[in-house]
């Protein structure tokens, strides 16, 4: 079209400038500067900053007429200001999923997707005479006019003065601006809107038509129709045309465009975390984290540091109790042991584990641990049963048998024990390691209680017996097993 204007994308005049020679912050900055002007006076201010860092970038630049790159030059009939050329990748990210594929594939994903998109911006519902996007535009122009004050002088002509000292004047009639901004988009600018409110007028009557829905429905007023599959096409009588031979082409495929080297990065926008202590999960010190601990690096073993608190290290369960001395009274002594077996205040300890009211040590905690265990509420066979007697006899016998000298580091302070009944002495011929007669009975409590009057300071362990079942409800009883 002759008529029709031709505008650069600033972002590709930008490379050729730098393929020029002209590279650096400074230029790239003055360079968009002078495109976002929108007054010639602004645009001449521009370049005679950029004359005065570079001669040679100041002429490759008037070399290229103003009109196809800078706003001050701009036509106002389009109502368009944009300065890229986002609409080639909009389109690009569009068809991302179909450009790698055959000519009939990707001719056929491209018209479904246009169908799909016409069909839903069709039925979009607008909460507002113009759409959300211009009304959002609109929204934060109206709170930047708080820093303007208009002063109205007739015919539809407004003085607005700036807080920075510019001035400007605006002609609602006419729905013009001296700053350009709403004669290039047809947005009402920050100056129009503090007219505007100052006549007490909406701010959505003064928006050009272009941005309202009856143009909006012309645009989505066709449709793309819709196509049945092959097998229903008319059949032509004609040879068929096969599509090219597809070959793979060497290397990965290329899905995204190559970056620039001064191009904002993706997620640019997002701030770090500053001032945040980092922690580290492994040795518990501060100032870096898991990949960087140097415990690992030198091949020490994993484990956390932290006191009071459970690591990946941490042992749990009934097994996690530290291993310490246990007294007489069940309470594990965390004090001194020396070689002897005393403490430093002279109080024999038994090493053991505590195991209901009294403590077992560690010989008779083998002897006296049953060779099956039974879950809680469930009946025991006969052979666990008669295991379980076994066991528990050749504890008692342990228990019963005499003691030999006791050492001097654990001599009794009180008086000597008495003596055991005959019947309740085991026989030089049995020795430990046969059954007991079914008879005989397990040791009584009354035994216990002697041996512990007889000797204070020397603790004797005890064997308890198996703990009784848990009720599973109150109505049904399960009959325990007894030893």
């Amino acid at each position: 079209m002759p008529n029709a204007e031709h505008r650069h994308c600033v972002r590709h005049l930008h490379n050729n400038f730098k393929l020029a020679g002209h590279t650096g912050a400074a230029f790239k900055q003055r360079l968009w500067a002078a495109a976002r002007a929108t007054t010639i006076p602004v645009f001449e201010a521009e370049m005679e900053q950029m004359l005065g860092q570079s001669q040679a970038a100041y002429k490759w630049l008037q070399e290229r007429p103003a009109a196809h790159w800078s706003r001050s030059h701009f036509s106002t009939v389009p109502k368009c200001d944009i300065l890229l050329n986002n609409l080639c990748e909009c389109f690009n990210a569009a068809i991302l999923e179909a450009r790698d594929k055959p000519i009939v594939t990707l001719l056929e994903r491209i018209r479904t997707y246009l169908m799909l998109r016409m069909a839903r911006l069709r039925e979009t519902v607008w909460p507002h005479e113009v759409g959300p996007r211009i009304f959002g535009i609109v929204e934060k122009n109206s709170i930047e006019s708080g820093h303007c004050i208009a002063s109205y002088a007739g015919g539809g002509k407004y003085q607005v003065n700036s807080m920075l000292g510019a001035m400007f004047v605006v002609d609602l009639e006419r729905h013009t601006c001296t700053c350009r901004k709403w004669d290039l988009s047809g947005i009402p600018c920050p100056h129009a809107l503090a007219s505007i409110a100052k006549s007490e007028h909406s701010p959505l009557d003064f928006v050009h038509a272009l941005y309202k829905r009856p143009a909006y429905d012309r645009a989505y007023e066709g449709y793309i129709s819709p196509m049945p599959s092959q097998a229903y096409w008319r059949k032509t009588g004609h040879v068929p045309i096969k599509p090219p031979v597809y070959r793979i082409q060497p290397g990965r495929p290329k899905l995204s465009r190559n970056r620039e080297a001064d191009e904002i990065p993706k997620g640019a926008t997002k701030l770090k975390r500053y001032g945040i202590v980092i922690t580290c999960r492994n040795c518990g010190q501060e100032g870096h984290n898991f990949a960087g601990c140097p415990q690992l690096r030198q091949g020490q073993p994993r484990g956390r540091a932290r006191c009071g608190r459970r690591g990946r290290g941490a042992v749990r369960g009934r097994g996690a109790r530290g291993k310490g001395a246990a007294t007489a009274n069940g309470d594990v002594d965390t004090t001194s042991v020396n070689a002897s077996g005393t403490t430093a205040s002279g109080t024999t300890t038994v090493r053991g584990v505590k195991r209901g009211r009294g403590v077992v040590s560690e010989q008779q905690q083998t002897q006296a641990r049953p060779k099956f265990n039974v879950k809680r509420g469930a009946q025991a066979p006969y052979v666990i049963r008669k295991t379980n007697v076994f066991a528990d006899s050749q504890a008692g016998q342990s228990s019963q048998a005499p003691s030999g000298p006791a050492p001097r580091s654990q001599a009794p302070s009180g008086p000597a024990p008495s003596k055991q009944a005959p019947s309740q002495s085991v026989p030089h011929s049995q020795g430990p390691s046969q059954p007991a007669p079914r008879s005989q009975a397990p040791p009584q409590p009354a035994q216990s209680s002697q041996a512990h009057q007889g000797s204070s300071s020397q603790p004797q362990p005890m064997v308890t017996s198996p703990k009784r079942p848990r009720l599973k409800s109150p109505a049904k009883r399960i009959r325990p097993w007894r030893v």
